[in-house]
């Protein structure tokens, strides 16, 4: 198989053995790759930085086929994401939105638009923006570009438009969005939210790229992070790691 050449951001690195890494990157043409990277771990490595966390490097991979790791021969950096030097907070979102990405993708198959959603995101980060609004609309695009994108409007049970004018609405994790008041006790995993933080999630799943308006208000931070990390412990069926560290987007 001929070699491979793209630029890829890297999302996770584990040992392997004593000289080698194991890497999961992010490509725009294959999607999420995991190859291994031989002498990554010796002093005087041939990638040298080019795999830290969250670094953007151009790649030379072997692909292989079924289950087996891809083979990486090169990996030259363009580009260092440096969100940690604005405090910790930044720096675990950019892990965070790197934990997603790598949960909710299989391997070898691209999404348009996923490179430059997490690019993107990560430059808001680095660049100063708003943590909390950064990783809301990361979050809200990936599940949109999933096909799992959350109805904010229409009735998940019987898809009549629900009463926004109410000042709580009834919504289901399980069901993937808002239910009115006779499709909400037959639902499973409800929340009752307020109907601000409704809309505020609404824009925010709506907002464009270099949408540079949108901000959550102060009042509904708390209420966004919990709808969310319902929303993404029923999609992945567990826990996501860096949730611990991501406290303060609720303040």
């Amino acid at each position: 198989m001929p070699l491979e050449k793209t630029d890829a951001i890297v999302l996770r690195s584990v040992p392997w053995s004593e000289t080698s890494l194991v890497v999961t990157l992010w490509t725009r043409e294959f999607g999420k790759i995991s190859a291994i990277a031989k002498g990554a771990r010796r002093l005087k490595s041939p990638f040298e930085s080019a795999l830290d966390l969250l670094s953007l490097s151009s790649v030379v991979f072997l692909a292989k086929t079924g289950d087996t790791l891809d083979l990486l021969f090169e990996a030259k950096l363009q580009r260092r994401f440096r969100s940690a030097q604005r405090g910790l907070l930044p720096l675990y979102c950019g892990f965070h939105v790197a934990e997603l990405t790598n949960g909710f993708t299989e391997p070898h198959q691209p999404i348009p638009g996923w490179m430059d959603w997490l690019t993107h995101t990560l430059q808001a980060l680095d660049d100063g923006c708003c943590p909390a609004t950064t990783t809301l609309r990361f979050e809200l695009h990936a599940l949109r570009m999933l096909g799992l994108s959350p109805s904010w409007s229409q009735c998940v049970g019987c898809g009549e438009s629900v009463d926004l004018d109410r000042p709580t609405v009834a919504l289901t994790t399980s069901g993937g969005g808002v239910a009115c008041p006779a499709c909400s006790p037959l639902q499973r995993n409800v929340l009752r939210i307020q109907t601000n933080t409704v809309l505020v999630l609404q824009k925010a799943s709506d907002s464009a790229l270099n949408d540079l308006e949108f901000s959550i208000p102060e009042e509904a931070r708390s209420e966004t992070r919990f709808v969310m990390e319902h929303l993404l412990g029923f999609i992945t069926e567990r826990r996501l790691r860096l949730l611990p560290f991501l406290e303060e987007l609720k303040r």
